[in-house]
């Protein structure tokens, strides 16, 4: 006999109890590479450029590159048409990203490491990464994590604004863009690290996707789309799957029909987004969310985790009752506190680590 949604949420919980209730080993923490002048006061991770398989230029760049000076490399060679595109698109907008970029955070030891690429929120128009980021710039928070765990971390830069479903505040609707950059974006990144896998000690069949807010979206849509590409394939890289092997969507938004608009919205908020196409190969999930969200209200979560289910998805929600929005991976002293170290905990329970 199935068992309920409250016997399985009941299951995950008392797993994870047990799991954090077992005594700790011997601290073998990695400290990553790339220290600086501050490494006398803290830790810090350096982003080590990816390898992109299309500019001879770029391959020079990886083996140069300075301790305590983290580069960023492009995403799309200079004459890719979706890069083209889309700085024309962009050209007028204040603020815009227009040349998306890959910042690549090892850990210490990598021997066949998994690796998680990091989605910013920022509501698709623009990129929570600055100094008050509660990532850390850059991602340099949620990447020490990762990368004291062993596992190589990817922050994203992905293109905005307006490249994703997003609120117009002129027109007080949400638009959904015609051409999806950030989706582009998101699935060139996951193939190009699967694609340059050997070269950085990665395990191309332990590539995930973890996003935050509109981020959290982003990662959902990765995990989902991945049978069609939203662009024209460039190169070689283009040709290895886009497919993640697990997706971690933390408080994520736009996941049902109030972002087109629907009404009468207590419905609409019922319904999952039609841009989100399940199958039964979305990868496994964890969603993590804080009952007190007033920004991307739990019910989203809820709604994906649901479709997921009813598909025969391996998806599993934590619902934390406080911690609000945009928590992140600092601690605040509510309970979402404890997601990275659930996170860490189920992807051991999938085998990840």
């Amino acid at each position: 006999m199935e068992a309920s949604d409250s016997e399985r949420t009941l299951s995950l919980r008392a797993w994870l109890h047990a799991e954090r209730s077992k005594p700790k080993l011997a601290d073998n923490s990695r400290t990553p590479r790339g220290m600086g002048q501050e490494a006398k006061q803290m830790r810090i991770v350096r982003p080590v450029a990816l390898v992109a398989t299309c500019l001879l230029v770029l391959s020079s760049s990886f083996a140069s590159i300075a301790a305590d000076d983290p580069q960023e490399v492009p995403l799309w060679p200079d004459e890719s048409p979706v890069l083209q595109d889309g700085i024309r698109v962009l050209a007028k907008e204040e603020w815009a990203i227009t040349h998306p970029t890959l910042l690549v955070y090892s850990p210490q030891l990598t021997t066949k490491s998994p690796a998680i690429l990091i989605f910013p929120g920022g509501g698709y128009k623009a990129l929570a990464i600055g100094a008050k980021s509660t990532i850390g710039r850059n991602g340099s928070d949620v990447c020490r994590w990762l990368t004291d765990s062993g596992i190589t971390c990817v922050l994203v830069k992905y293109r905005v604004p307006n490249t994703g479903c997003n609120w117009n505040k002129e027109a007080k609707r949400h638009d959904t863009p015609d051409v999806p950059m950030a989706l582009q974006d998101a699935q060139r990144a996951i193939s190009l690290v699967r694609f340059n896998a050997a070269g950085y000690g990665i395990d191309p069949e332990r590539i995930g996707v973890m996003g935050f807010s509109a981020g959290g979206n982003l990662a959902v849509l990765a995990s989902t789309a991945f049978h069609s590409r939203s662009y024209d394939p460039f190169d070689e890289a283009d040709q290895v799957s886009s497919r993640p092997d697990f997706a971690i969507p933390v408080y994520p938004g736009h996941l049902t029909m109030e972002h087109k608009n629907k009404v009468p919205k207590a419905l609409a908020a019922q319904e999952l987004n039609t841009d989100i196409v399940i199958s039964k190969d979305v990868p496994p999930t964890l969603l993590i969310h804080a009952k007190d969200d007033l920004v991307d209200p739990v019910h989203y979560s809820v709604v994906y985790e649901r479709e997921l289910k009813n598909a025969g998805v391996d998806v599993d929600l934590i619902v934390y009752e406080t911690g609000g929005h945009a928590f992140g991976v600092r601690k605040q002293g509510k309970d979402t506190d404890r997601w990275p170290d659930d996170a860490l905990l189920w992807l051991r329970k999938i085998k990840i680590l």
